[in-house]
């Protein structure tokens, strides 16, 4: 994949500005952002018919009349050209007659639009100048995208290329031909269609010639300038997300979890019966990958649906497109940023009635201090930042902080209140990952909470009370949330273990393995698990249940596999929890012990051997040659 090969991170580029598309903004079209919630062409009697153009247009990825990029894009005749392409969207069983005209000076190859059944479709040539036409019948419900590229490989195989002077202008499907895509939705005969279909692109430059920098968006806009999505309490939300773009990502939901009803790869997708149904905070996308996901807001408040992957959520990625001599233009705009660029939405959801707390709970409040401080640099090890838990009155020492965090350990139904001391020299925010909490406790800063009271920033000597009562029990994060790589990468995160009323977190049988990153650059700094690239050995009792809590908490360490091996095979563990959701009997399976883990999941397993063994658990990051080990011996 193209994101895995770039070994460069996107933070030392914050003052390069984009590739405008001065002198020919005047004599092209602009490209309108597309919501995706009026579908293009016409649907008659049982037949569907759509013409499309593919041209160059200019495309303003932030603010209207800012800073742009030439791009090829999808047009109905007659119609502005949008980014994404007009949406396709009919019932199963429709017939679809396309024709496309190739605008364009070179040969284009189109894609995804034919029935999806079984066997893969040919992409379709369309020389320069030519008019091409597509007739088939839309037989297989499910998400789809069409899409228009110069080169013959598919995404999947242009992802494994190696990048060479070869790319086409504008350096092909990367810049230039970037936005060339669109949505195509099947749905099932006789439904209506209540859902919000969100498509990814991401425009890179540079690949060839450095300094490399790219720019993401949803449905044609990026942070701080995508849509703003309205809910209320009690409404249940439908979204289709579609990622065509170069690019795997991580999508993170803050404060809620969501049912994940499909998972496809842009030509197949696969619909999850109901007991099959996976629950989660954050679903990986593959480069081409789609899927449908279902929830519903209990809480009012600000939240944000984002990519978790660093290089796809900082400010960096808005300044890209900010020249700095006009940072000062998009300061009122930038107010609401909360330090975020690229691939975010904003969520507004409204009270339904009275105000209800999240849970109650009977049981005393727990108080707790999480102290953020710095770790002094030694011999073995360089500058960190850290968080220290405190509970009640304990007296406070001068103790370097532990990195990765202690466990923050916490009672289903109980709650916690902990007061967050800010030790550090600069300005920080912590986010409790995959919690069911309020808004306003949510961590995100300039954001979070509602109207007047708005989540702060968390000063130097400063302090910040979140109040939570876990409504579930299971493996969950604490970790910045402010907008700076160096702090997630110097040590700030840790895990947040909650358990059932009754129950005592016990660090023997209870293993928590957290996956992170030794720096901001994943060319220099390596990949550690609990703190260390060189994890010591551990030992554990034959006939013991142990309890596995993986976290992946890295950079862009996206599709990371993990596996306990015996003689180099996979033994078995039995699958508990994702994301902190347990899961139901039909999906806690015995299975072979391999699983991927992106960045903002969780995983839990359960493993016992029954007599003494060699393991070694590794730990395989998505870049070339990036592993980790640990032994494990069963006595």
């Amino acid at each position: 994949m193209i994101h895995r090969l770039l070994t460069a991170v996107l933070v030392p580029f914050i003052a390069l500005g984009a590739v405008a598309n001065e002198g020919s903004a005047n004599t092209v079209p602009i490209a309108q952002a597309n919501d995706n919630r009026v579908v293009g062409g016409q649907l008659e009697r049982g037949l569907f018919t759509i013409q499309l153009e593919l041209l160059q247009a200019t495309w303003y990825p932030e603010q209207d009349g800012g800073p742009s990029f030439p791009v090829y894009v999808f047009a109905e005749p007659g119609k502005a050209p949008q980014i994404p392409g007009p949406l396709i969207r009919v019932p199963q069983g429709t017939e679809v007659h396309a024709s496309i005209h190739n605008s364009l000076p070179v040969t284009m190859y189109l894609r995804g639009l034919h029935s999806h059944e079984a066997a893969s479709s040919e992409p379709l040539r369309i020389a320069a100048g030519q008019t091409a036409e597509v007739r088939f019948s839309a037989t297989t419900v499910g998400t789809y995208y069409y899409s228009a590229r110069s080169m013959k490989e598919s995404l999947r195989e242009v992802g494994s290329l190696t990048i060479t002077d070869d790319l086409p202008m504008g350096e092909g499907p990367f810049g230039i031909e970037s936005q060339l895509v669109g949505g195509f939705i099947v749905d099932p005969p006789g439904s209506v269609p209540d859902d919000r279909v969100f498509i990814i692109t991401l425009w890179m430059g540079g690949i060839i010639t450095p300094p490399f920098r790219e720019t993401p968006a949803i449905n044609g806009k990026s942070w701080p300038y995508t849509e703003r999505l309205s809910l209320k309490v009690g409404d249940t939300a439908h979204w289709r997300i579609l990622n065509p773009s170069m690019s795997d990502h991580a999508m993170h939901l803050h404060g809620f979890f969501f049912q994940v009803n499909s998972l496809g790869d842009g030509e197949h997708d696969r619909l999850y019966a109901p007991d099959e149904t996976p629950h989660a905070v954050t679903q990986y996308l593959i480069p081409g990958g789609t899927t449908s996901l279902t929830w519903k807001p209990d809480r009012a408040g600000n939240w944000i649906l984002h990519c978790h992957m660093i290089a796809h959520m900082l400010s960096q990625e808005s300044l890209t497109s900010h020249p700095p001599e006009q940072a000062s233009e998009h300061a009122a705009h930038d107010a609401d940023s909360a330090g975020m660029g690229g691939l975010v939405l904003g969520i507004n959801v409204s009270p339904a009635g009275e105000r209800l707390p999240l849970t109650s709970s009977t049981a005393p409040t727990r108080h707790l201090r999480l102290l953020v401080r710095e770790r002094p640099a030694s011999r073995f090890s360089p500058l960190g930042m850290g968080y220290l838990i405190q509970e009640g009155d304990a007296k406070e020492t001068s103790d370097p902080p532990p990195i990765p965090g202690a466990p923050l350990v916490l009672t289903r139904g109980e709650t916690a209140e902990i007061q967050v001391v800010n030790q550090l020299h600069e300005v920080t925010a912590v986010h409790w990952h995959g919690i069911e909490l309020e808004s306003y406790y949510d961590g995100v800063p300039g954001w979070g909470g509602e109207a007047p009271q708005i989540t702060p920033p968390i000063p130097p000597g400063g302090t910040f009370l979140a109040r939570m009562t876990p409504p579930r029990a299971g493996t969950f994060i604490y970790h910045t949330h402010w907008h700076d790589v160096g702090q997630l990468t110097s040590g700030l995160y840790g895990p947040i273990i909650v358990v059932e009323p009754g129950q005592k977190f016990d660090p023997d049988v209870d293993k928590v393995f957290l996956i992170g990153r030794a720096g901001p650059d994943e060319s220099v700094h390596p990949m550690v698990l609990n703190g260390s690239p060189q994890p010591g050995p551990l030992v554990l009792k034959a006939g013991t249940r142990y309890r596995f809590r993986f976290i992946n908490i890295g950079t862009n360490d996206s599709d990371t596999k993990i596996s306990l091996l015996a003689d180099s095979k996979p033994v078995s563990w039995r699958a508990l929890a994702k994301d902190g959701w347990t899961l139901p009997d039909a999906q806690a399976t015995l299975r072979p012990a391999q699983q991927s883990i992106t960045v903002g999941e969780t995983y839990d397993f359960e493993f016992a051997s029954e007599h003494p063994d060699k393991l070694v658990l590794e730990v395989t990051g998505p870049f070339l040659g990036v592993k980790l080990s640990q032994l494990i011996t069963v006595r």
